[in-house]
């Protein structure tokens, strides 16, 4: 018998419109398409406005700008079988103007920062072609698990 993935969600809202934010339940979806370990995982996600993530950007990256999604990769045991993976800050306004300006849905969006972030929580980048082309397979084949369109196309 397979072992259903366990993990535990921590989301905190930090932006003056929260119109629009997925419910918890879609948030618990997408992470489980993507983390495959039997380990409980704890996750927290932080939904901010374009101040926060950009002051975020430049305090940890060195860049002076806004972004969609951070994520900030912790990895480690708090306990034999629990795992503290990380936190991912998504940016909801630009989230919102990403959709509109690349032709998706809100809500397949917000799926592909969460699968992209968590993505990153686990290890994988795209600081090279070769990376970014692992990445991208994965999340176009998560995506279309989840009946969204690829995110790329």
């Amino acid at each position: 018998m397979k072992k259903k993935n366990c993990f535990i969600l921590n989301i905190q809202i930090n932006c003056k419109n929260k119109k629009k934010i997925p419910k918890k339940i879609m948030f618990e979806k997408w992470i489980r398409k993507v983390l495959y370990k039997k380990n409980i995982t704890i996750i927290t996600i932080r939904i901010v406005d374009e101040t926060e993530i950009k002051n975020l950007n430049f305090k940890y990256r060195g860049k002076n700008c806004s972004t969609n999604i951070l994520s900030f990769q912790l990895n480690f045991f708090i306990q034999k079988n629990i795992r503290l993976l990380g936190d991912l800050v998504l940016c909801k306004k630009i989230i919102e103007k990403e959709s509109i300006q690349y032709k998706k849905t809100l809500e397949s969006r917000w799926a592909h920062m969460i699968i992209h972030g968590v993505l990153h929580l686990l290890g994988y980048d795209h600081k090279n072609c070769k990376e970014q082309e692992i990445m991208e397979k994965i999340e176009n084949k998560i995506m279309l698990s989840l009946n969204y369109d690829e995110p790329y196309y």
